[in-house]
Formats: C-alpha cells, sequence, structure tokens
C-alpha cells in the first residue's frame, strides 16, 4: 500500500510515497525501498536549492494585503515592500530645517537578509506600500542540516511538511519538536517566522 503525502519546500512543491511495509516484506527489499525514497527526497531539494527566495505553498485562505500610504501615516512595526524588499519598521522621526519642506526618516530591519538597524530618509508627499501578512501556526517536527544549511521541518494545520531555512529565525533561537511557531506570508512568500508566544 501507498500513502501519499505533499512535502512542500521553499518555493517548490514534490509529492513523495509514504510507505506503508508489510510485516512480511523481506528485508532487502525494506532496505531498497527507503533507500529510493531517500533519493527522491535529495533530489527534490536539489531542484529547491536553485529556486526563487523561500516561498511557502500553504493550502490556507489568503487575506494578506497591499495598501498604498503616505508616509506621514506609517508606524512602528508596520511592514513595508520597498522595491521588491520587506522592511519591519522599527523608529519613524520628521525633520524639518528652517522653511524647508519636512522629510521623514525611518529606521527598519530588513526581513529579506536579517539585517538590522538600517535607515531611509524620504521626502514629503512620498507615498510607500505597506503590507498586511497573513499568519500560519505550524508545529516544529525536527531541525536537520549542518551550519548555514540547517532547515526546520515543520507541519502546517494541514499536516503538510514546510522546510524553512534556520537564518530567517532570530538569531539564537532554540527550537525544538512540538514546539509552535508562526508563520507570516505575502500571498506564496515567506516573510518572517517567530516562536508563538504563550
Amino acid at each position: 500500500l501507498k500513502v501519499y503525502s505533499f512535502l512542500l519546500f521553499a518555493g517548490a512543491g514534490s509529492v513523495l510515497p509514504t510507505l506503508i511495509i508489510p510485516s512480511f516484506t523481506p528485508p532487502h527489499l525494506v532496505d531498497t525501498m527507503f533507500h529510493c525514497q531517500g533519493l527522491a527526497r535529495v533530489a527534490a531539494r536539489s531542484v529547491t536549492a536553485t529556486s526563487a527566495p523561500p516561498r511557502c505553498a500553504l493550502f490556507a485562505a489568503r487575506w494578506s494585503s497591499h495598501d498604498s500610504m503616505s508616509i506621514n501615516d506609517v508606524r512602528k512595526g508596520m511592514i513595508l515592500l520597498q522595491n521588491g524588499n520587506y522592511w519591519q519598521i522599527q523608529d519613524w522621526e520628521s525633520a524639518k530645517k528652517g522653511r524647508g519642506a519636512a522629510s521623514y526618516e525611518v529606521g527598519y530591519d530588513e526581513l529579506d537578509t536579517g539585517k538590522t538597524g538600517k535607515t531611509h530618509k524620504f521626502g514629503s508627499g512620498s507615498r510607500v506600500t505597506v503590507v498586511t501578512l497573513d499568519k500560519v501556526e505550524c508545529e516544529v517536527m525536527f531541525v536537520e542540516g549542518e551550519g548555514k544549511d540547517k532547515t526546520v521541518v515543520v507541519a502546517d494545520p494541514n499536516f503538510n511538511e514546510v522546510e524553512i531555512p534556520l537564518s530567517k529565525f532570530e538569531p539564537g533561537t532554540k527550537l525544538e519538536a512540538g514546539q509552535k511557531i508562526h508563520m507570516h506570508t505575502d500571498n506564496d512568500v515567506l516573510v518572517k517566522v517567530a516562536v508563538a508566544r504563550g
């Protein structure tokens, strides 16, 4: 018997068989079956490695939105989409010299790269794109890989496996099996992840 389950990777999906093996199956056939399944998983990951930035194809309702907003109305905690990059605003202040037009400086973290403490100055009247993200709660299954290639494998609400680069989490984050995390997405794009609180 074969039961098929979806294994969703960052940016690519593939269907691999989950094997239910009768007890009377000869040992050498069992080894061969698991070996073939392992090769299929490696092949799927090879395709993923050449794909675009991390994406997650989740079978869930999508409510993320993009809204144009005046820079005057931007506040801490908002997510901006600037030149294809996601910024999480940390600081916002206006400045005006003499009779000149006011300017607005924002401090932000770049969610795509993990860089923090960056700043950008906007002129008066500038408009920006504010993104409202979807949030999905997932459960950590295990962590695999070494060094910079470490990956966190989680189960989404539909019990699909989703692979997330460990680099998407805050530095020093410790994860254990069964732990809850939140995935924040903009349609299919994984923008940020965070450990669920409480």
